[in-house]
């Protein structure tokens, strides 16, 4: 009865070791970076992707996962501009276009002062 346990014990110990042992490499990739915006891309990196390379490949390049759009494109952020964006497109796990295209952003911070001021200069000339 005592083997039989220990026999237990030893199979799904060795089943831990061996999902352990295969993590997912992405995730692996992520983890080595020393910053978190390390996993976003930059326009370097993106020079270095080629047709043909695989998801993978070019997630050690930006050393980190991009975010899915749909079944073939994915999206890397920028690591230092806010307003820029990285576009990949796989085909048959393979990549076959990639773009880097501009954010227009709705932040609407610093308007009011912008505002006051425009409206104190109109008062300032309507009263000369």
């Amino acid at each position: 009865m005592m083997r039989n346990q220990l026999h237990k014990l030893g199979v799904v110990l060795l089943g831990v070791v061996f999902v352990s042992a295969c993590g997912d490499p992405i995730q692996e990739i992520e983890d080595s970076n020393k910053y978190s915006w390390q996993r976003h891309m930059n326009a370097e990196e993106f020079e270095q992707l080629e047709e043909g390379m695989t998801y993978e490949e070019v997630a050690q390049i930006a050393r980190g996962a991009g975010e899915k759009e749909d079944d073939s494109t994915y999206i890397w952020r920028d690591e230092i501009s806010m307003t820029q964006l990285y576009e990949v497109t796989f085909d048959n796990g393979q990549l076959v276009n990639k773009e880097q295209q501009m954010i227009h952003g709705h932040s609407k911070r610093g308007l009011d002062a912008v505002t006051e001021e425009a409206d104190g200069e109109t008062a300032d000339a309507a009263s000369e």
